[in-house]
């Protein structure tokens, strides 16, 4: 279902906020527009969709059910706090949802890590996570930014590495589990999952080359003008 009109004016948005029976049809993007417009209801729908794909995530990051549900809270506060910053012309609420649930989880790692809660070797399955997480903050760009660069470099996979990868990281499930789910193996499920990664990251690090290079470049043009047309006095 989605809004009408009628819908979208302050009436309207206010009207839906008291209605949980229409709220539960409503499409993400609109039940963003209702909770911006003071619908707090409109959150519990979406923690009902998106609160079992965003606990998968946690806990194939923090490997700890009571962490995994304590960030899932934690991450839809988030959600609750920037609603306002959402905007669906730049990308699906479940991505936007996603990367808050990337983020709270990896941070909530670090500070577990340091405070020794883990045995370290229990991460080594976690290396293409590491892999795929950090490429995009070697670009030091906005969240939004590299989500979109992310989408782009997905799309140059084959599409069973691409579906590998999404099936990890958009569902959280492990290698087994998705070779139950494809009819493949677990190794071959490993080697699309690695190969698949590298290329999302060397697709990141060639941007982020080309960017630099594109900077470099008008530095050096900006330089030349100035010696070019000396100012005088």
């Amino acid at each position: 279902m989605s809004l009408t009109d009628d819908d979208l004016t302050k009436d309207g948005l206010i009207a839906l906020a008291r209605s949980p029976s229409r709220l539960s049809v409503l499409a993400d993007e609109d039940l963003m527009k209702v909770l911006c417009a003071g619908g707090n209801d409109a959150l519990a729908v979406l923690f009902e969709r998106y609160s079992p794909s965003v606990f998968r995530t946690a806990r194939s990051i923090l490997r700890d059910d009571g962490e995994a549900e304590e960030t899932v809270q934690r991450v839809f506060l988030d959600i609750f706090r920037a609603k306002d910053q959402f905007n669906a012309g730049r990308g699906t609420f479940t991505t936007w949802l996603l990367q808050y649930a990337y983020h709270r989880s990896f941070d909530r790692r670090a500070h577990l890590q340091a405070n020794h809660f883990y045995d370290l070797s229990e991460f080594d399955d976690l290396a293409p996570t590491a892999l795929f997480y950090g490429a995009g903050h070697l670009l030091c760009l906005p969240r939004q930014e590299v989500v979109c660069l992310v989408e782009q470099a997905l799309a140059i996979l084959e599409p069973h590495q691409r579906k590998v990868v999404e099936l990890t990281y958009f569902e959280g499930l492990t290698a087994l589990e998705i070779a139950e789910k494809t009819g493949d193996s677990a190794s071959s499920v490993r080697h699309n999952l690695y190969r698949g990664l590298k290329k999302v990251r060397d697709t990141l690090l060639e941007t982020k080359r080309a960017r630099v290079n594109a900077t470099s470049e008008r530095k050096t043009s900006a330089k030349g003008m100035l010696v070019e047309h000396p100012r005088t006095f």
